[in-house]
C-alpha cells in the first residue's frame, strides 16, 4: 500500500536478489523488495530520489540525484509551465496529470517491475499546439557517484543515441531503451568547477492516444567467454564499467569531444593512457544489447587524430591544454587505431586512416635523436630541469624526459602494431620499416634502462647521461609485459623488485601497490608530495595493473594472486559511504581523491573516480593466458603483435 506524507517510495526486485525494506523519509512508504530504490513526489512531478543496486549489497539507499527528475515541456525553444498533480499510485508506482494548454492533459507515469523501471508519456487529447518537445532531466549528484552515460552511438552535435547504459559506479548499471521510439536522443552536460552533471532524454511529443515509452532495466555482465573463475568475476563485473567515462565537454575540447574516453565524465580526456581502452575493448567487447565498446575506442582514436594533432604530428596530452610535449600520446593513439581495427576487423576505416597513423608515428621515429633505436623526449629529464607542466609523459609530477623507459615500451607496442595494421591491408614493405623499428628499439632498451644496483629498470636516463631510478616497479613491468624483456631476466627483475617491497614492511595490498619504495627526491619531482603521498609513494592503483601483469607473464603467480584478490575484495566490498572500493566520488581537488591513497588508505589523489583505477581488473582476466592473447595479440610476449591472420 502506498502511505500518505510527501513522498512516495516505489522498490523493485531483481532478479530475485530479496533485499530487505530500505528506509524512506518521513511521511513514504518503503517496500520489502528493491534494487532500485525511488522517491516520487506527492506535491509536484517530480522523482525525489533514485537509486539502485544490481548486486544485492544494499546500496540501493545511496541517492543518485542532486535535483528532482522532471518532465519538462518546450514550445518554439522557450519553457511551458504546467500546473500537475498526482493522479493515482500503487506499489508498483505513480501517475501524474500535467495541464497542458486550455483542455490538454499529459499523463506521466512511473512504474516499477520485476525486470527494471518503465517511464511513459501518454495524452488523450491533441497538445501538439500547445508543446512541441519533451525532456525527461536527470540531475546527477557527481560529488556522491560519477554517474553517467555509456553510450556507442553519437551524433554529429554530440547527443547520444539509445539504448545507453546509465553507469552508477560501484551501485550497478541500467540499460535505457525506448521501445516506442528507435533511436531516441539524449545529452549530457555537465560543470566541472560547478561539480554538476544532468542526463537529458530528448522525447517526441505523443500524438492522440498514443504513448512514449523509457525502459530502465538492470545490467549484469556476463562471464566473458573463456575466463572460468565465476567467483573473482562476481567480485569484478560491476566495477568493469567503472573504466568507462565519456566526456560531456565539462574540460574543455568543444562539441567533438562530446563521448570521447576520459579520466570521468566531467574531467580531461587524456590521450597517452588510450591503450588502457584498448585492453578493456579487447577483453569484454560487448557490454549491453546494442552497447559496444570498439564504437567509443574508435571515436576517442578519430577525436586525437582529427582534433587534436598538431602540424608537426605531435598528438595533445589533453583535450583542453595545448604546449606540452608527452611522448606516450602518439604511441598511445597507435595503440588505440590498432586495436580498434582488432575489435572490428574494419579495413576500410584503416585505409582511410593510415596515412595519418604513419604520419603520427613519424613523429616518434624522428625523435631518435641519437640514431641508437630509443626514441627520446624533448625534455632533458636532467634534475630540477623542468619547467612547470611540460611533462613528457602522463606520469606528470616527475620531472621526466630524454630516455624514458616507459614512452620507449609503449612505443614498443606501438610499431608492433603498426607492422600488423599495414600487413593487414598487403603493405609488406612498410610492415618490415616497423618491424625493424622494434628490433632496433628492443636492442638498445635493457642496456639504456637496467640499474645494475637495484636490478630492475630506472625510469629515464636524462640528458646528462643519470639513470633516474624512483623505485617503482612500473617501467619494469610494463616492459616485461610487452615482450621486451625476456621472461627469465624479467623474472630475476621482479624478484629483486618484490624483495625490496617485502622489506619496506607495505601489507596494505588491498590499496595495490606503492608508486615507489623510497622517496622521490625533490629534484625530481615537479609537483612534490611527502613520501608515501599522492605520486611520492603514494598507492596509485592503477599502476597495479602493470605489476599484475608482470608477475603472471613471469610465473609469480602466489605474489600476484595475493595483490589481486586483497584488491577484488575492497572493490566488492566498497571503503567509502557511496559503496566505492577505489572511487569516491568526483571531488576535483588536490588531497581529496581516492584514485591515490596512503599506505593507510587515506585518499590522497585529486579526481576522486579516474578510470585508470580499474585496469587492475583487466589484470585479473589476463591472468589467463588465452586472455591475455586476446588483449594483447598472437605471439605477443615472443615476436610481437600478431593480430589476426
Amino acid at each position: 500500500m502506498i502511505g500518505a506524507g510527501a513522498a512516495i517510495v516505489a522498490g523493485i526486485l531483481l532478479g530475485g536478489l530479496g533485499m530487505a525494506p530500505s528506509q524512506s523519509e518521513p511521511g513514504s512508504v518503503a517496500l520489502a523488495h528493491g534494487g532500485i530504490r525511488l522517491e516520487a513526489d506527492r506535491a509536484a512531478a517530480c522523482i525525489t530520489t533514485l537509486g539502485w543496486d544490481t548486486e544485492g549489497t544494499g546500496r540501493e539507499g545511496v541517492n543518485l540525484l542532486k535535483s528532482p527528475v522532471e518532465l519538462r515541456m518546450w514550445k518554439a525553444g522557450a519553457p511551458v509551465a504546467a500546473a500537475s498533480h498526482l493522479a493515482a499510485s500503487s506499489e508498483q508506482g505513480v501517475r501524474y496529470e500535467l495541464s497542458v494548454g486550455e483542455a490538454g492533459r499529459l499523463a506521466w507515469e512511473v512504474d516499477a517491475h520485476s525486470d527494471g523501471l518503465r517511464m511513459a508519456v501518454s495524452c488523450a487529447a491533441d497538445v501538439s499546439r500547445s508543446i512541441d518537445k519533451l525532456e525527461l532531466v536527470f540531475p546527477f549528484e557527481p560529488t556522491r557517484v560519477m554517474t553517467s552515460v555509456i553510450s556507442s552511438h553519437g551524433t554529429d552535435d554530440g547527443r547520444f543515441q539509445l539504448p545507453a547504459i546509465i553507469s552508477a559506479p560501484d551501485l550497478g548499471q541500467m540499460l535505457a531503451t525506448s521501445p516506442s521510439r528507435a533511436g531516441m536522443t539524449g545529452r549530457v552536460e555537465g560543470s566541472r568547477p560547478g561539480k554538476w552533471l544532468v542526463v537529458t532524454l530528448e522525447l517526441p511529443v505523443p500524438a492522440q492516444g498514443a504513448r512514449t515509452e523509457l525502459r530502465i532495466a538492470p545490467v549484469v555482465l556476463p562471464r566473458p567467454a573463456g575466463y572460468r573463475d565465476a567467483k573473482r568475476w562476481r567480485a569484478a563485473r560491476r566495477g568493469w564499467f567503472n573504466l568507462i567515462q565519456q566526456s560531456c565537454g565539462a574540460s574543455g575540447g568543444g562539441v567533438e569531444v562530446h563521448g570521447v574516453w576520459a579520466n570521468n565524465a566531467l574531467s580531461d580526456p587524456v590521450s597517452s593512457v588510450l591503450y588502457m581502452l584498448v585492453d578493456a575493448t579487447l577483453l569484454v567487447p560487448d557490454l549491453a544489447p546494442g552497447v559496444s565498446m570498439a564504437p567509443i575506442l574508435r571515436r576517442s582514436v578519430d577525436y586525437w587524430l582529427d582534433h587534436k594533432t598538431a602540424p608537426d604530428g605531435l598528438v595533445a596530452y589533453t583535450a583542453g591544454g595545448t604546449g606540452q610535449n608527452v611522448m606516450d600520446a602518439n604511441p598511445a593513439v597507435l595503440i588505440g587505431a590498432w586495436g580498434a581495427v582488432q575489435a572490428t576487423g574494419d579495413l576500410g576505416w584503416l585505409r582511410g586512416r593510415i596515412s595519418r597513423l604513419e604520419f603520427i608515428s613519424r613523429y616518434l621515429e624522428q625523435r631518435d635523436i641519437d640514431g641508437d633505436g630509443l626514441v627520446e623526449s624533448k625534455q632533458s629529464g636532467n634534475s630540477g630541469s623542468r619547467p612547470p607542466r611540460d611533462p613528457d609523459c602522463a606520469w606528470d609530477c616527475y620531472v621526466g624526459g630524454h630516455k624514458n623507459a616507459y614512452v620507449n615500451a609503449l612505443a614498443y607496442r606501438a610499431w608492433m602494431g603498426m607492422a600488423d595494421l599495414e600487413r593487414r591491408l598487403d603493405r609488406g614493405e612498410e610492415a618490415q620499416r616497423y618491424e625493424a623499428l622494434t628490433a632496433g628499439l628492443k636492442e638498445a632498451f635493457l642496456p639504456a634502462f637496467l640499474n645494475p644496483e637495484t636490478g630492475w629498470l630506472g625510469f629515464w636516463r636524462s640528458r646528462d647521461g643519470a639513470l633516474h631510478d624512483l623505485h617503482m616497479d612500473a617501467p619494469t613491468s610494463i616492459a616485461v609485459s610487452y615482450g621486451l624483456i625476456e621472461k627469465e631476466k624479467g623474472r630475476e627483475m621482479l624478484h629483486a623488485y618484490w624483495k625490496a617491497l617485502m622489506a619496506t614492511g607495505f601489507s596494505r595490498f588491498d590499496l595495490g601497490v606503492p608508486l615507489n619504495l623510497r622517496p622521490v627526491p625533490r629534484a625530481e619531482m615537479e609537483h612534490y608530495t611527502e613520501f608515501q603521498h599522492f605520486l611520492n609513494g603514494g598507492c596509485g592503483v592503477s599502476n597495479t595493473s602493470y605489476l599484475l601483469n608482470a608477475l603472471y607473464q613471469v610465473g609469480m603467480r602466489r605474489e600476484a594472486d595475493m595483490i589481486l584478490d586483497a584488491m577484488l575484495k575492497r572493490q566488492a566490498d566498497g571503503a567509502f559511504p557511496n559503496g566505492g572500493g577505489f572511487q569516491n566520488g568526483f571531488v576535483d581537488q588536490m588531497g581529496g581523491g581516492a584514485e591515490v591513497v596512503d599506505w593507510n588508505g587515506k585518499p590522497e589523489g585529486y579526481e576522486g573516480h579516474l578510470v585508470y583505477c580499474w585496469a587492475f581488473l583487466h589484470s585479473m582476466l589476463m591472468r589467463e593466458p588465452a586472455m591475455r592473447e586476446k588483449a594483447l595479440g598472437p605471439g605477443a610476449h615472443a615476436t610481437g603483435w600478431g593480430g589476426k591472420k
